[in-house]
């Protein structure tokens, strides 16, 4: 396989070529579209909203509700609702926050955790699916741009 070469830095006030300007856009919406995708033909029961909330608790431990709709770009009170849900399936539980007891914090249950699990065993067969015929390169150049991707949302996703 032949490798093209990066492209030279650009200087500061280059303007960014017609590939790199798009870039960004390509990539939100190309991921979005993956990420629905995925849940589609991974049949996990339920809306791509409740596994990921669940795995952002899981990830950063107890959360506040704002912290919470912060974190997942979405209303208070779209995140109300959905922890409400949550909580009546058990996946998530609110304590009362030992720093503010006007406050409650999220955690996820064990029942969750589980149920986590098996979201990701069937996005895994759903996904791996769509990944099997992909030639080794291409599956590289995944691997690499999700480990990208998963890195800049975990360093500017506070």
């Amino acid at each position: 396989m032949t490798r093209t070469p990066a492209p030279a830095p650009r200087e500061e006030s280059e303007p960014p070529s017609d590939a790199q300007s798009e870039l960004p856009q390509t990539l939100a919406l190309v991921c979005s579209q993956f990420a629905r995708l995925a849940a589609r033909r991974s049949e996990v029961g339920v809306g791509t909203v409740s596994w990921r909330v669940v795995a952002t608790i899981e990830r950063h431990g107890p959360l506040r509700l704002s912290d919470l709709a912060d974190r997942e770009r979405v209303s208070r009170p779209t995140a109300t609702t959905v922890i409400k849900r949550l909580e009546q399936e058990g996946l998530v539980r609110r304590d009362t926050d030992p720093e503010d007891s006007r406050s409650s914090l999220i955690s996820i249950t064990a029942q969750g955790a589980e149920q986590l699990a098996q979201w990701r065993d069937q996005l895994a067969v759903g996904v791996g699916g769509l990944l099997e015929p992909l030639p080794d390169e291409d599956l590289a150049a995944l691997d690499r741009a999700a480990r990208i991707l998963a890195e800049l949302v975990e360093t500017h996703d506070r």
